[in-house]
């Protein structure tokens, strides 16, 4: 069985470091982008099984390049679902404007927030790519 792609795109290199190279202990195939435009080219590339993406990068922010990468799967420009995971420091909780403006811009998956645990991270990874395998049989 070939290994799962994961795109992540941070502009922090440590945090792209850690990520990576627990991701790739897990068995992953890990991809790396530093900023929005990068993504968009990396992932009509490769067409990841999983991206992991900052809100607060250069070129492009996360909730538009989220958009955009969703937005070219209902297109067909992309020939699968890829589940999309949102890191930010910001919170969201307890603001109803906030959490609107992440479901309405982003069309993510689900949303990570920094600092956050490595073994949670790869958790959240493992359940989305099982829960998109079992949609696709």
């Amino acid at each position: 069985m070939d290994k799962k792609k994961i795109l992540i795109v941070d502009d922090e290199p440590d945090i792209l470091e850690s990520m990576q190279f627990h991701l790739e202990q897990e068995g992953y195939d890990v991809h790396i982008a530093v900023n929005g435009w990068e993504a968009l080219g990396a992932v009509r590339a490769i067409e990841p099984d999983l991206i992991i993406l900052d809100v607060m990068m250069p070129r492009e922010n996360g909730y538009r390049v989220s958009k955009m990468i969703k937005e070219d799967i209902a297109a067909h420009k992309i020939e699968k679902q890829i589940p999309i995971i949102i890191l930010t420091a910001r919170r969201l909780d307890n603001d109803p404007e906030r959490e609107g403006m992440f479901d309405q811009f982003s069309q993510a998956d689900t949303i990570l927030y920094k600092p956050f645990d490595l073994d949670a991270l790869a958790e959240k990874v493992d359940n989305l790519i099982q829960l998109e395998e079992k949609i696709n049989l």
